[in-house]
């Protein structure tokens, strides 16, 4: 068996980036989308912007940590090296959190500011001013900026594994497509879970949205994997070697219990049962909070599995 170097911390970082970049792309549709002037979905526009910068933190503190000698980490940013994924990366998560962070900001009401600030020292009221008005109008051009950087997140973590040719589970660019999906989807089904967990009911045309898109995202995850195993059946020996650890080895199961069938065929099937009264019917949707939530937390512990199975079984297959 190889060496295991990749654990639990890069399988995290890759999962929290991905959502991370999922949650600001949907927020960022459903802030682009406009009714009257206005977001035609500002709950979910709302929502993913307060949510999206956390993971992203998270995973990138992890990643540091995963460095060994943590407090070094600044050498990355020492100088930019076009042809290695790891500096183009170290630049992206950079230039994605701060933007995420903006929009965060432009999404904060002025009355949370207000409250945080009023519990201030006198001295350092003057951070009030982050509740300057004019900051809504920054929401539409931070979304549109922010579209091609979450992508580009979203397929960086499926890159920074497919850039590794030694290892021949990950040596194909269907990786990167595979991850960049399920990046999005996975971003859509925590806004759907936030929602269905909020006080109130999640709206049909919220469902009908998230549904929408979470079922076009799985449907072209699908399209990914099937080509991402018959394109290893038809590799060369060292490839089907790699890909037998998810065809009768070790992580057989993780593959194809957990991550295609839990995490991809039940969620969508709950998906398109939900969307049946609009897709063959014509009629609304009626969102079931329980069923939307649970259909969601199926859909994220999927995209967790896909990382780890991709990271552990990766390291264990090589070129002989």
């Amino acid at each position: 068996m190889e060496d295991i170097r990749w654990g639990l911390r890069i399988v995290s970082y890759l999962f929290l980036g991905g959502m991370a970049a999922g949650l600001y792309f949907v927020s960022a549709l459903a802030t682009y989308l406009q009714d009257g002037g206005q977001p035609a979905y500002p709950r979910i526009a709302r929502v993913g912007a307060m949510l999206a910068p956390w993971p992203v933190a998270i995973g990138s503190f992890l990643l540091i940590f995963d460095l060994g000698k943590w407090y070094r980490f600044y050498k990355l940013f020492l100088h930019f090296e076009w042809h290695s994924p790891m500096s183009i990366g170290s630049w992206l998560l950079v230039g994605f959190t701060l933007l995420s962070l903006a929009y965060f900001w432009a999404w904060l009401p002025a009355g949370v500011i207000d409250a945080v600030v009023s519990r201030l020292p006198r001295r350092l009221r003057v951070l009030g001013i982050v509740a300057w008005p004019g900051r809504e109008g920054l929401r539409r051009p931070l979304a549109m900026a922010g579209f091609p950087l979450a992508v580009g997140v979203g397929i960086y973590t499926g890159v920074l594994l497919g850039a590794v040719q030694a290892r021949p589970f990950w040596n194909t660019n269907l990786v990167a497509q595979m991850f960049l999906f399920s990046a999005l989807s996975t971003g859509c089904a925590a806004l759907i879970l936030a929602l269905s967990l909020h006080r109130d009911d999640l709206e049909e045309r919220e469902a009908r949205l998230l549904y929408s898109i979470d079922i076009v995202l799985i449907l072209l995850e699908l399209f990914i994997v099937i080509p991402y195993i018959v394109h290893g059946a038809l590799s060369p020996l060292a490839v089907r070697q790699a890909l037998a650890l998810i065809l009768g080895g070790p992580y057989t199961f993780a593959f194809w219990a957990l991550f295609l069938t839990l995490g991809l065929l039940v969620p969508l099937a709950l998906e398109l049962y939900e969307m049946k009264p609009v897709l063959l019917e014509k009629a609304s949707l009626h969102p079931n909070r329980v069923l939307a939530g649970a259909t969601a937390a199926l859909v994220i512990i999927g995209g967790f599995v896909l990382r780890y199975v991709f990271v552990y079984a990766g390291q264990m297959s090589s070129f002989q």
